[in-house]
């Protein structure tokens, strides 16, 4: 079994003309939310092993935010290729994990995070079922139990929705 937590960067400045959206800071609405998500992680039982995350600014943001202080070091892994990735590219990028890995975390963008959990999720968890129906918005994370023993394994419909942070609803 490995499990995979989807987790969108937090709420960043709008896009304008005079910055590139590759380098989006974070606003304060954004850190605290990240500092909610923070707590729902330190609270998980299985520890995050590994952090995979886009190169955008608002990303790595997150990413430090999110794992700091936890009570375990986590592996941290930034991309450039997980910036601007569609769904089939992310499960390509996670077919290739390496498989002492169990528990992992990938950050990154939308539409294609939701993508993702939509192409991964045949079933889901007591109460879960509207999750992916609705937009996966800024901090929020989904974690998917995939019923695989390999990263090579990853496939549609392998994963159940098994937890969500609605980082909203703090």
């Amino acid at each position: 079994m490995k499990y995979l937590y989807i987790i969108r960067h937090a709420k960043a400045e709008s896009s304008s003309y005079e910055i590139d959206d590759h380098d989006r800071k974070l606003l304060n609405k954004g850190i605290k939310r990240a500092n909610n998500l923070n707590k729902w992680l330190k609270n998980k039982t299985s520890n995050l092993e590994a952090l995979f995350c886009s190169s955008s600014l608002r990303t790595l943001q997150t990413m430090d935010i999110i794992s700091h202080d936890l009570n375990y070091s986590v592996n941290k892994i930034v991309d450039k290729k997980l910036y601007g990735a569609s769904d089939k590219m992310l499960i390509n990028y996670l077919s290739c994990l390496d498989d002492k890995f169990n528990n992992v975390g990938i950050i990154g963008h939308q539409p294609s995070l939701q993508e993702l959990a939509l192409t991964l999720v045949s079933s889901y968890a007591e109460g879960y079922d509207k999750v992916l129906n609705s937009n996966l918005s800024t901090s929020n994370a989904i974690l998917i139990l995939l019923n695989i023993k390999r990263w090579d394994q990853i496939s549609p419909r392998v994963g159940i929705l098994a937890d969500y942070f609605d980082s909203k609803n703090i």
